[in-house]
């Protein structure tokens, strides 16, 4: 796969014209041949996990098994899901009879998911490969291509990610990795990408938003966190202290939804103090609160919704609490790792973004749907000049189809005869 430098993106289109020549032949093949490609990468991923986590450790210094358990570890998996649902994900939907309204008769319907084209994929710093790849698998195997533009410091991980999908096959001029600078972001929106993915900042988000407004572009925006965890009255302060040290030391605290703000009910938060104060975690911000709902309405004062954990011993009443929470996650007696699940689709709400990466929500955000309408038979009665009164007409079939009682049974009595007259009517205008 080729990477730009700032002279070749800046004086040159080649790598959208490229991609759009790839992703025409690309999206021809069949989801299980694009897959292939997904399973050779998964082993070679597997043979050289511990350099593609050096070159993601490098980007902010953080340990070499630290990257392999958050970033290769998971893009691992990630692959392993596409190959086992990809295919059902993006197959057809086919819609016959079952709940087709009486008027639609003769017609079924084929919702085909269609590729974007070329998909533009900014990544951020914190988890420089296995945010990034993902998004970048998702878009390949939904049949576009990729330009992948990495955070500034992470070109040599981006270009290494890039060089395990040639060696796995992946056809040249679906994936090209440009420079780490914010001019190859407006340089790819001006010549006119069909989607962007982004990760990162807030106030980084809302400069490229305004950059795709102009082109109406669409995207995926996955912005800054400001979670809270919320500690009931039943909490187990062992696991509250042994989670919030996880929290703030995985990734160097660098991460968008570590722990920020903390909410405890009554006594709980003089405890949890009293045992912070012993730890690293006392910088925290702790709050008591009087009862649950108080703790779901201060997690819910923040503009930021991506995340949010609560602590109770009783499951039941907090998945209660956690329905009354608006966030892309809740996590119940946990912090962070759940949302490196394949399967869960992942994002924010309010100014933490919109749109989900991952899961099959996020692999459907990498298309577009295209439906097909089939008309069978030769009735086409939409086609014909109506003699009777049509205002009439449809007022009578919609209480015959969605009235009740006997007003229902007295507009079908009218459309039939409604009916009969029609074609006495026609027969007499031949």
């Amino acid at each position: 796969m080729k990477a730009f430098s700032d002279k070749e993106w800046a004086s040159s289109n080649v790598s959208v014209a490229e991609a759009r020549e790839a992703q025409a032949k690309w999206a021809l093949q069949p989801i299980p041949a694009r897959l292939g490609f997904v399973r050779r990468l998964r082993h070679h991923i597997a043979a050289h996990a511990a350099e593609l986590a050096a070159a993601a450790a490098r980007v902010k210094g953080r340990p070499v098994a630290e990257k392999l358990a958050s970033e290769v570890l998971p893009l691992a998996d990630a692959c392993r899901w596409l190959e086992r649902r990809g295919a059902r994900v993006l197959a057809p939907r086919y819609c016959g009879k079952e709940g087709r309204p009486f008027w639609m008769r003769g017609l079924t319907f084929e919702v085909q998911r269609r590729p974007f084209g070329v998909v533009l994929v900014i990544g951020p710093a914190n988890y420089p490969l296995f945010l990034p790849a993902v998004q970048t698998l998702h878009a390949l195997i939904a049949g576009n291509a990729v330009l992948l533009k990495p955070a500034p410091g992470a070109l040599d991980v981006a270009s290494a990610f890039s060089e395990f999908t040639r060696v796995a096959g992946l056809s040249q001029g679906l994936l090209s990795v440009l420079p780490a600078n914010v001019e190859s972001v407006s340089a790819a929106i001006a010549q006119g990408v069909d989607k962007v993915i982004f990760t990162g900042s807030s106030e980084n988000g809302r400069d490229v938003l305004r950059q795709l407004a102009s082109q109406s572009t669409p995207a995926v925006m996955e912005l800054s966190g400001d979670d809270a965890v919320l500690i009931f009255g039943d909490a187990d302060l062992d696991l509250v202290v042994r989670a919030l040290g996880f929290g703030t030391r995985w990734n160097g605290g660098d991460t968008c939804i570590a722990p920020r703000r903390l909410f405890a009910v009554g006594s709980k938060a003089d405890e949890l103090r009293a045992r912070l104060r012993q730890t690293s975690l006392s910088t925290l911000p702790l709050e008591r609160v009087s009862d649950e709902s108080a703790a779901v309405a201060g997690a819910m004062r923040s503009n930021f919704a991506l995340g949010v954990s609560i602590f109770s011993r009783d499951v039941a009443r907090a998945r209660t609490f956690a329905a009354r929470i608006k966030s892309g996650f809740v996590l119940i007696n946990d912090l962070i790792v759940p949302t490196a699940d394949p399967r869960m689709p992942f994002g924010g709400s309010k100014a933490s973004g919109f749109g989900v990466t991952r899961g099959d929500e996020g692999l459907r955000e990498m298309t577009f749907p295209h439906v097909v309408a089939i008309r069978q038979g030769k009735s086409r009665p939409h086609f014909e000049e109506l003699v009777t009164d049509p205002g009439w007409l449809f007022s009578s079939y919609i209480l015959a189809a969605h009235g009740e009682g006997w007003r229902r049974i007295g507009a079908l009595r009218d459309l039939i005869g409604a009916a009969i007259n029609e074609i006495k009517s026609k027969k007499a205008h031949k």
